[in-house]
């Protein structure tokens, strides 16, 4: 597990810094402009997005199928894409609180849980049909899951301007963070029986 977590780093901080780099001025950004919702959902729903990244790296570089050589069942390959996930939303989550208390901003709370929820949310859609159709079948569904996060996020930007800043979730909602863990967690169950019986 841990030779799989550092090839996954080592794969992010090559091929993903730009997107890393984006989603982060982006976040930084969200904290003094709180009415944009687009700032908020899109480092979220990036963050989430990486390891779906690295694993149509994986797919396409048939690491899929050589992964299989070594001692590491499938469920072990899914378990540590999930992990890797995990990983990347919990950075993104503390950088956020870190900025907003350097700041002195208000809206923490909501913050952060608009953060995780829409992270946990957005990997616990796209994994499944990845380990279910692979990479290639499972870009298009990535393409409009992209495309609708993106319109949402004009949408609500649009609408806070008249209406306030309703991208704000009530603070703190444990119930909302609960569900969206529990979520997760099947989405791995759902995603781990998928992989195990689909013909590499």
């Amino acid at each position: 597990m841990k030779g799989l977590l550092l090839k996954d780093w080592y794969l992010t901080t090559k091929y993903l810094r730009a997107l890393i780099l984006i989603s982060l001025l982006f976040a930084a950004m969200s904290v003094f402009s709180p009415e944009n919702g687009f700032f908020r959902i899109y480092p979220a729903v990036m963050f989430a997005m990486i390891p779906v990244s690295l694993y149509s790296y994986d797919d396409r570089e048939k690491w899929t199928v050589y992964v299989q050589a070594f001692p590491v069942s499938r469920a072990q390959y899914v378990t540590e894409k999930y992990l890797f996930g995990a990983i990347c939303i919990a950075a993104l989550v503390t950088l956020l609180t870190v900025l907003y208390l350097v700041t002195g901003a208000d809206g923490i709370d909501g913050a952060v849980t608009l953060s995780l929820l829409l992270g946990l949310a957005s990997a616990s859609l796209m994994l499944p049909i990845l380990f279910r159709f692979g990479a290639e079948k499972g870009r298009i569904a990535y393409l409009i899951f992209i495309g609708v996060i993106c319109g949402s996020g004009a949408a609500l930007s649009f609408s806070a301007s008249s209406a306030g800043d309703i991208t704000t979730v009530p603070s703190p909602n444990l119930g909302l963070c609960a569900g969206a863990i529990v979520l997760y967690a099947l989405s791995w169950r759902l995603s781990v029986a998928l992989y195990q019986k689909r013909e590499l």
